[in-house]
């Protein structure tokens, strides 16, 4: 009822000396009048006063301490500086801290996000799976996790390597043992098959597919880079940032294509680093990983996807291979600056140098089947098919035929279980392992050596 009030105010006309003495009495109501609007009229009532007293008081003499008008200005200045505060606040286009907003961190990073989709021919037929990449450079390069591109597939593999096929189709079976493919004999193992193709798609097109190349992969690590042809695309590689500076606290984002739902982004703060997880391998044994704990919504399709922090550089590459449906609120990311040498290593050689330590053979689980035609000593352990030029096994005399059946003092029944037993072993470190031959068992020590020095085998069932 009272925001018009004062609208109503009689201010005399100037020279009129008959309302002159009712002048001071009108100015004082105006100031109450003011004063019960206080909230509702704010700064527009605080310049009505003011106004009002400029038009009303008598000219002062100019002097030095005259401050009257430099305090309107001053104070006009303010309010409107706090009132694009609010303003810029209220629009999200402004951060205290410098830092850019989630929806600014959306329009940088996503020209830089990827679609990836890849496709498997396994002889139980076809299978697919999607995933995110973060473009890597101007010339087709892309960063995704290893488990995007690959898969773990249990096919038949021949003891002498020729054809990995069952012809009977059954697991197991003595007859095929001994008769099938060649008389030599095989068993179904667990393999890890790189996909036979591999397409992306832009964030800025979603409707055309670009067919990739798998230059590099790594288990241990869940690295890959793929390389598309860019001829003709303007491509925009993301901004990177240092993980190492990351603390508790700092904002974390994360853009990816979730669930088949296409781009999507999910925001929230980093809340851990340096946490050790040990990840499965399909060939056995697992992998120790040093990662970035967030709680930014993760979920299958967001691997291989940027973590951005508050200036849109990518920090950390997001893998949903980390979570499972008992875990709620925790996502994790592989520190982008552990993963730039890993990154290199893949881009110019296709693996990861002295990552992972090798004995140097190829093996082949035994069974009662196996044991039986080849006449071997023993009905467990790995029957050694191959050894590799320049490994350890070599050096340490171990050829095609012996069986190992223990490392280090621990029995072995699978290549599984030798592949275990490396667990917290380095390049440059000694194993002891039993072998059994038709005379007799005996130990003998290896060094392990490096993928640098012995080229990784095509298997998993290479060790």
């Amino acid at each position: 009822m009272y925001e018009n009030n004062y609208n109503y105010i009689d201010v005399p006309d100037e020279g009129n000396e008959k309302k002159k003495d009712n002048k001071v009495g009108k100015t004082i109501a105006m100031l109450l009048a003011v004063a019960v609007v206080g909230g509702a009229s704010g700064f527009g009532g605080a310049y009505l006063q003011n106004s009002i007293a400029v038009k009303e008081e008598p000219a002062a003499p100019v002097s030095s301490e005259s401050t009257a008008a430099p305090t309107v200005t001053e104070s006009s200045s303010t309010n409107e500086q706090t009132g694009n505060n609010v303003v810029n606040t209220l629009l999200n286009t402004n951060s205290s801290d410098g830092n850019l907003t989630t929806k600014q961190i959306v329009e940088k990073v996503s020209p830089s996000v990827v679609g990836v989709h890849s496709s498997f021919k396994t002889q139980s037929g076809t299978s697919s799976g999607t995933g995110t990449g973060i473009i890597l450079s101007d010339d087709g390069y892309i960063i995704t996790n290893a488990h995007v591109v690959q898969t773990e597939v249990n096919e038949y593999v021949s003891n002498n390597n020729r054809n990995n096929y069952n012809p009977f189709g059954g697991s197991g079976d003595i007859f095929d043992y001994f008769f099938g493919n060649g008389g030599f004999g095989g068993s179904y193992q667990t393999k890890l098959k790189q996909a036979d193709k591999v397409t992306i798609v832009l964030s800025t097109d979603d409707e055309t597919e670009y067919e990739a190349e798998i230059i590099g992969a790594d288990e241990n690590s869940d690295l890959a880079v793929l390389k598309i042809n860019a001829e003709n695309l303007d491509l925009i590689p993301a901004e990177f940032g240092d993980s190492n500076q990351l603390t508790m606290g700092d904002k974390a984002v994360a853009i990816g294509y979730p669930l088949g739902l296409g781009l999507s982004t999910s925001e929230g703060i980093v809340s851990g680093l340096n946490r050790t997880l040990n990840v499965e391998l399909s060939a056995g044994g697992s992998a120790s990983m040093t990662l970035i704990q967030t709680d930014a919504a993760i979920n299958p399709g967001n691997s291989g996807g940027p973590l951005i922090n508050g200036k849109g550089q990518v920090v950390g590459i997001t893998s949903s291979k980390l979570v499972n449906s008992s875990i709620e609120g925790l996502g994790f990311a592989i520190p982008i600056s552990d993963a730039m040498p890993l990154i290199s290593d893949l881009m110019n050689k296709g693996y990861v140098t002295n990552t992972t330590p090798q004995i140097g053979i190829t093996g082949s689980d035994i069974n009662n089947a196996i044991m039986r035609y080849y006449n071997l000593p023993v009905d467990k352990g790995v029957m050694v098919v191959s050894v590799s030029e320049g490994s350890g096994a070599e050096a340490a005399g171990i050829s095609a035929g012996d069986v190992i059946i223990a490392a280090d003092g621990k029995e072995i029944s699978s290549m599984k279980e030798l592949t275990a037993a490396k667990k917290g072993k380095e390049i440059g470190d000694t194993m002891v392992l039993t072998i059994a031959r038709a005379d007799g068992n005996i130990d003998v020590t290896l060094t392990l050596t490096g993928e640098e020095a012995i080229k990784p085998e095509a298997e998993v069932s290479s060790n």
